[in-house]
């Protein structure tokens, strides 16, 4: 029995060993990792020839991109030309008969669309609706036929 009890602890004391060399070492790496120097760290280059290639041909790219906007930039562009008339007294005058021309339809569409309305109140409804306002002169001919000026 004493040759088991013996491989025991020994095996016991293996262990314990490797237990406490395993804790020293996560306790090193630790303390290391916080106190170490972060210069201590060295990267090493990729060496990889396709990423190379790759790299080469994305500078080639950016390259001829600049190049082409360069020449973009610096061609000379032609003078935009002024494609605004000017304008006379003439078309001032024009313009402002055919504004009034069109105030005055409008006017006339208003009377007419008053005259359709009060055309549909029953007569209680029109007796009510008296409000003195301009519209008056449009609602009080409702009968008469609505006519408009001709178009110019």
């Amino acid at each position: 029995m004493q040759s088991s009890n013996s491989k025991q602890k020994i095996w016991s004391a293996a262990r314990n060993t490797a237990t406490i060399l395993g804790l020293a070492m996560l306790v090193y790496n630790g303390l290391s990792g916080v106190f170490g120097s972060s210069g201590t760290a060295t990267v090493h280059a990729q060496t990889d020839p396709f990423l190379s290639r790759r790299v080469d041909m994305l500078e080639q790219r950016l390259y001829s991109i600049e190049s082409r906007l360069n020449s973009v930039s610096t061609q000379v562009q032609p003078p935009m030309i002024s494609t605004i008339p000017s304008t006379t007294q003439n078309d001032v005058n024009f313009l402002r008969t055919q504004v009034d021309g069109m105030r005055i339809r409008l006017g006339e569409v208003e009377c007419g669309v008053l005259k359709l309305d009060e055309r549909t109140l029953t007569a209680a409804q029109r007796r009510t609706n008296r409000t003195g306002s301009s519209s008056d002169r449009c609602r009080d001919n409702f009968g008469t036929p609505i006519m408009l000026s001709a178009r110019p």
